[in-house]
């Protein structure tokens, strides 16, 4: 029996924990008492990715004053469960985003890759298999944040982001790790750390107990991509409101995140990932004029290649972020996190009342 039932203090768990053997390890999770910690009144928040620091940090100073928070996206796991991170990460602490009299805060993202051979960067993306021992039991829970803390404070970065993945397709893995963001909630309050929780758009987040405290933050960029076969925008406007609906009854503050560029689709090969520049670039080789999608208000483009292979591009330019930040702020949302910064057109026309060149 694959359903979720309510038990003790309204978490959901499914009956394969029975399967499981571990019924009487795993009790209800507990409401954690943690006050909430301030938070901004509405957090812009934007991606880094380590791989791009370089043009996403130039492009982080040009919008600056209109930014509360960057994340640099370059932590992951090791076989053992210990925190590595990659890229220039000291390089990004160091770099300065103007912004008058306040703050921009750089927080320190941790994903669950976890990698076998760092030198060579296999690793093995969204892994839950090691998420079950570091999550096991509160020791275990306990020793992965003092990891996870002790990261941020050596690497200087103000506060921590967990975005941990393919954790809601396990009831068991599901329940340790809301569990753990309690407990993690609780530990960054003592500490007065800033804490940032990615969720993905399938989390039960309405039949979950997650703690006040975090800034929750759900994507909202999987409509179509690596994952479909037919070929579509990564977000449109229904799909912002439907993910809005998702994280209603959750802690606030709750913000939603969405995504630059696009993807790739050509006849007989892999879909890929873009940025704005990239699929631009693309549609002009092929001569193909991109059109403005009225569902979505994404930019589409179709055409054929050297070898007459069908190619469908769509990607997000200034004014489809626009669009969809606008449906996010009719759904209540308390902050626009942006993956990711880097290979933007006019990442400026993003933020209405700036200058457009």
């Amino acid at each position: 029996m694959k359903k979720w039932m309510k038990i003790g203090s309204g978490v959901f768990l499914g009956c394969a924990l029975a399967a499981a053997g571990v019924v009487l390890s795993l009790l209800p999770p507990r409401v954690t008492s943690a006050r909430q910690r301030p938070q901004p009144a509405f957090n812009n928040n934007a991606w880094v990715a380590s791989w791009d620091e370089k043009e996403g940090s130039s492009e982080a100073k040009e919008i600056s004053s209109q930014l509360n928070s960057l994340s640099y996206f370059g932590g992951a796991l090791d076989s053992e469960g210990n925190v590595i991170v990659l890229g220039p990460v000291r390089q990004f602490r160091e770099e300065v985003f103007p912004r008058y009299k306040v703050q921009v805060k750089k927080y320190l993202s941790v994903v669950n890759d976890v990698y076998t051979d760092r030198a060579k960067g296999t690793a093995k993306l969204k892994d839950t298999d090691l998420l079950m021992t570091l999550l096991a039991d509160a020791p275990a829970r306990k020793a992965h944040m003092d990891k996870l803390f002790a990261a941020v404070k050596d690497y200087g970065y103000d506060g921590l982001e967990i975005d941990y993945e393919r954790v809601w397709r396990n009831p068991v893995v599901a329940y340790r790790y809301v569990k753990f963001i309690q407990e993690l909630n609780q530990e960054a309050e003592a500490r007065k750390v800033p804490l940032r929780v990615i969720l993905e758009p399938e989390v039960p987040a309405n039949t979950l107990v997650f703690p006040e405290g975090p800034e929750y933050v759900i994507m909202a960029y999987n409509l179509y991509g690596l994952h479909t076969t037919q070929p579509g925008p990564k977000a449109d406007l229904a799909f912002v409101d439907k993910v809005m609906g998702k994280v209603r009854n959750l802690p606030r503050p709750h913000s939603i995140a969405f995504a630059t560029g696009g993807c790739i689709w050509t006849e007989g090969e892999k879909t890929r990932f873009v940025t704005e520049k990239e699929a631009a670039a693309l549609g002009k080789q092929l001569k193909a004029e991109p059109q403005r999608d009225e569902k979505s208000q994404a930019m589409v483009f179709r055409g054929k290649d050297k070898q007459g292979r069908q190619v469908e591009g769509w990607y997000a330019d200034a004014q489809t972020l626009r669009a969809w930040k606008y449906s996010a702020l009719q759904q209540q949302a308390d902050g626009i996190s942006l993956w990711r910064l880097g290979g933007n057109e006019k990442i400026r026309e993003y933020y209405p009342g700036m200058d457009r060149k």
